[in-house]
């Protein structure tokens, strides 16, 4: 008599399956990509290919697409228009969830002193603020001329020197890939500059505290304020915005760049910003591995010649390519 043992091997944490991508194309048809090239939807226009491109609808794909990954030991990495995030040149591994096409209600939910506006986190940062604007309602100023969706922007804390969403936040509905939804009060959220509590999480949607105003005086200083970035910033070319966090006194981040030299220092594709050195563009055809050499270099020069540490708002995710660098610096 014999015998035979049967193993049955499971692939590890991370690997894609074909019966992965099957059962991903069966539940997402029209909205799922494969091995595609994350950097047409991503800020920067810069990042590799994501191994599952996902564009969930609504909360109960949300759920499916977790199952899925939890059956499949995938990996899950949630980007919004990526306007402070970088993809590395060999992309990410597992599944990508974008925001595209999902959670894009806005909605008054009361109208008896401050007035609270429930928006999804797919609604783009400045399709609220028109619309905020048209309904007379005050609050979001702070906003104008900053790109993104609000998922991004409320998980970054995004702002300006006028304010950041941590100051009207009321309440966020989260997703968890483990646990699902749930409601948060802002209260019960770390909110610090640039940064959040938020964690893992994925911003479904949020709830802002506005107040009542007169819409042609918010169209004004919009506008104005509008008019003020496009005056100091670079806005001509792809970026991530402003690079380093502003040291907690005395000169910003982009003066201490300035007075580095390193203005107009460019590796590859990337240049820093000639107008705003805080700003490291994407002038044509940049990797990933460009950012992050200027990004290096910059740290490095600033602290030994001003001996000031910088800190990278810039979320870089991805793995790491290991590529010989050519600098070239104007001065």
């Amino acid at each position: 008599m014999s015998t035979r043992t049967s193993f049955e091997s499971r692939p590890g944490k991370g690997v894609v399956t074909g019966v992965a991508r099957a059962c991903f194309a069966a539940h997402f048809g029209d909205f799922v990509r494969f091995d595609e090239a994350l950097a047409p939807y991503l800020a920067y226009g810069i990042g590799g290919p994501a191994d599952i491109l996902v564009f969930p609808r609504c909360a109960s794909d949300l759920q499916h697409l977790s199952a899925l990954c939890a059956e499949f030991d995938l990996p899950v990495t949630v980007v919004g228009t990526g306007t402070n995030l970088l993809v590395l040149d060999e992309g990410l591994r597992g599944v990508v969830v974008s925001l595209l096409h999902a959670f894009q209600e806005t909605e008054v939910i009361r109208w008896q002193g401050d007035v609270v506006v429930k928006a999804g986190a797919g609604v783009k940062k400045s399709a609220l603020l028109e619309w905020v604007i048209g309904e007379g309602l005050a609050g979001l100023e702070f906003s104008a001329g900053v790109p993104g969706t609000l998922g991004g922007g409320v998980f970054m804390n995004a702002g300006t020197k006028y304010g950041c969403y941590a100051d009207i936040l009321e309440r966020l509905e989260l997703f968890d890939f483990k646990s699902g939804l749930r409601q948060v009060e802002r209260k019960d959220l770390y909110f610090g500059y640039r940064e959040t509590g938020v964690g893992d999480s994925l911003v479904v949607s949020l709830e802002l505290r506005l107040k009542k105003g007169d819409s042609t005086a918010l169209r004004k200083e919009v506008d104005r304020i509008i008019q003020e970035r496009a005056e100091k910033q670079p806005l001509d070319y792809p970026s991530c915005g402003s690079t380093f966090k502003n040291p907690p006194s005395g000169p910003s981040a982009g003066r201490l760049i300035e007075r580095a030299g390193l203005k107009g220092t460019r590796v590859g594709g990337a240049e820093v910003s000639l107008k705003h050195a805080n700003f490291i563009l994407n002038k044509g055809g940049a990797k990933a591995r460009d950012i992050l050499a200027l990004i290096d270099i910059i740290k490095k020069q600033v602290l030994i010649h001003l001996l000031v540490h910088l800190v990278c708002v810039v979320i870089i995710i991805g793995a790491p390519v290991d590529t010989q660098i050519q600098v070239e610096n104007p001065h």
